[in-house]
């Protein structure tokens, strides 16, 4: 029986190492950040998955913005942290960052222990829908394959006094699906739970996919346990097939992650048993295991294996020699897929985090004895009979609950789209005016006045709503009043880009560009013109107006790139700001028009010391440069990120 305890909550600062991620682009994506690399799906997948996997991919993460301009500077970062401790178990919660669980302590007699990866340095890469990702604890992943565009992002947060002791409340708007997430942390003994509830205020059906991965240190002797024969595999190489585990190729165990070469996703087969787990454990016994309620049906392991990318990786994402690895739940059996939440509905659920000891013997057996050794211990911590009982007491006792007071603020963007439904919105997850770039639009919703949309610069643009609500009543506003501004025509421009109308959105920039010249239109009009001259003439006017803008200067270096044109990128390079010049990207990009030009030793130079902050997830293109201006030669440490021998991409 597990000995009562109370809970403190405290809100304190927390100083990191590292750096943030900078403003958001104020350049619309109106293409995905990071393209699905899974091309190819097995033969033995069954009907239903193959149609949750074409349903509900994201064409663009607007209208939220890419957030790449970060660094890899080592500075002090300054962090409002929310701490949950009840004696037994210390949680540190990060709510300006997603709400990230970023420390997970457990104290015992023996001294204290963290369970999940705490990274030394808060280092980001372009792993995200919005390209900045950083590694470490335990993230909430709502809206489509990869990591959250709330992964960055302020949440809401409040600590809210219940029946289940203090607990802390976080919660936003996800907004490429005009989803409300609500995930509710609180301290059961040596357990740390999760109540998630994602809600459609919508009457129409939506797709729904949801991950909760959590990072956790990895030693050579790591082992990943959880009762599964097969399992879904993708490993950078575009295929998503069926294997066994823990022997998918023959020798190498992959319940040992240290064991594998190159890194891959691992999507277990777990049935319909119930008390769904997952756990990673030390050779000594000692480890953290997940488990849930039914509405979580998946498990995965993703490893970075001991190949040179993967090392580089890891040793990119942190600190040199860290090493974590990731253990992960979510609504489908693999992040390929979206399900469907319907209309007006909510879906919900409870995790338990709990630490896990067992003998060095069980651990060391063979899987299937190791795996239901595992499913005892968990069990006895959190049986699923009491996990159901936690939850359903949650849903009908505190998911509702009015917070009293915010501890933190996140966007307003919920406020804002409450306004344009009209409606008051749950009781539990309340979304305040916030003074942000949301303000004109809440005007906007609340007023039906275009005049509200006037006072958006056109230096730091708002980015533009897409959705089908906010491009009605826009339209609407632009047929009823002809003096509608820039602005309007030209997120409706946007709007049109991304459902494809092109020449719906080429006559909305060019209106837009009419009545006001501004940067961002001119890159709209850029992306749809197929005349490359053209196309860079549109950019290059572009640029005059936003010359410090970093992701415009490296979209027209990509442009004329990709259109043969070397000698007009080494020149545009050099007339940069300094800022944008020097930046690994347009350093990476300057190597490759030098080689494409024929000169390799001035583009070997750049690769020397070349540091790219944004780097992809997947991306060999300084791998390959090298390769092709040093064929036969080992690619350098520094240069080697490939995931395979011949790397593609993937969803970690």
């Amino acid at each position: 029986m597990t000995i009562p305890r109370t809970t403190h909550a405290r809100i304190r600062p927390l100083a990191l190492m590292g750096t943030l991620p900078g403003e958001p682009s104020v350049m619309a994506a109106v293409a995905p950040v990071r393209r699905i690399t899974t091309s190819q799906v097995s033969d033995e997948a069954p009907h239903d998955m193959v149609q949750r996997i074409n349903q509900g991919r994201l064409s663009s993460p607007l209208p939220y913005g890419v957030l790449s301009d970060y660094d890899r500077a080592d500075d002090e970062v300054q962090l409002q942290a929310i701490e949950l401790d009840n004696g037994l178990v210390h949680t540190t919660i990060l709510p300006s960052l997603g709400g990230r669980v970023w420390s997970l302590t457990l104290t015992t007699d023996a001294g204290a222990r963290e369970l999940v990866h705490v990274n030394p340095q808060l280092r980001w890469a372009n792993f995200g829908l919005t390209d900045a990702w950083f590694a470490g604890g335990i993230e909430w992943n709502l809206g489509s394959t990869g990591h959250t565009t709330l992964g960055n992002q302020p949440m809401h947060a409040a600590i809210v006094d219940t029946a289940l002791g203090p607990v802390v409340r976080l919660w936003e708007w996800e907004r490429t699906r005009d989803l409300i997430l609500q995930v509710d942390l609180w301290l059961s003994g040596a357990r740390l739970m999760a109540s998630t509830r994602v809600m459609n205020p919508d009457p129409e059906p939506k797709p729904l996919y949801y991950w909760t991965n959590i990072a956790v240190p990895e030693t050579p002797g790591t082992r990943v346990l959880t009762p599964a024969a097969t399992a879904w595999r993708t490993d950078y190489t575009g295929v998503l097939e069926r294997v066994a585990v823990p022997f998918p190729d023959g020798s190498v165990d992959v319940s040992v992650p240290s064991a594998s070469r190159y890194p891959a996703d691992y999507f277990y087969e777990v049935g319909e048993r119930q008390g769904r787990l997952i756990c990673a454990v030390e050779p000594d016994g000692r480890g953290l295991a997940q488990t849930s309620t039914e509405a979580l049906h998946g498990r995965k392991l993703f490893l970075w294996g001991h190949g040179p990318g993967g090392q580089r990786w890891q040793d990119w994402l942190g600190a040199r020699g860290s090493r974590y690895l990731e253990i992960q739940a979510g609504v489908c059996t693999t992040q390929m897929e979206s399900d469907l939440l319907d209309g007006n509905a909510s879906r919900s659920w409870t995790e338990a985090f709990l630490p896990i000891e067992l003998s060095p013997a069980e651990v060391a057996a063979d899987y299937d004895t190791a795996a239901y050794a595992v499913q005892r211990a968990v069990h006895a911590a959190a049986p699923p009979a009491w996990l159901a009982e936690q939850h359903d007491r949650w849903l009908s006792e505190v998911a509702d609950v009015a917070p009293t007071e915010l501890v933190h603020t996140g966007s307003g963007w919920g406020r804002a789209e409450l306004a344009l439904r009209g409606a008051a919105g749950p009781t539990g997850t309340p979304f305040p005016e916030v003074d942000d770039e949301s303000m004109p639009l809440l005007r906007f919703a609340q007023e039906g006045d275009s005049v509200a949309l006037e006072h958006i610069s056109g230096h730091r643009p708002t980015l533009p709503v897409t959705s089908d609500r906010w491009l009605a009543r826009l339209t609407a506003a632009a047929v009823a009043d002809s003096g509608a501004g820039w602005w309007a025509h030209y997120a409706l421009g946007t709007a049109r880009h991304v459902r494809g109308d092109t020449e719906g959105a080429h006559t909305a920039y060019r209106q837009s560009i009419e009545l006001a010249p501004t940067a961002v239109a001119l890159r709209g009009l850029a992306l749809l013109t197929a005349d490359a001259t053209e196309r860079a003439d549109l950019y290059r006017r572009a640029l005059a107006l936003a010359p410090d803008d970093r992701r415009l200067a490296v979209e027209l270096l990509t442009d004329l790139l990709d259109s043969g044109r070397a000698d007009q990128v080494v020149a545009t390079v050099a007339a940069l700001p300094d800022p944008v010049r020097t930046h690994g990207r347009s350093q990476m990009l300057l190597a490759e028009a030098l080689a494409m030009a024929g000169a390799n030793a001035a583009a070997l130079t750049i690769l020397e010391d070349i540091e790219v902050p944004d780097l992809a997830e997947g991306d060999q293109t300084l791998s390959q440069l090298w390769e092709r201006l040093c064929p036969g030669e080992p690619v350098p440490a520094h240069l080697d990120f490939r995931m395979a021998p011949k790397s593609g991409g993937g969803t970690s």
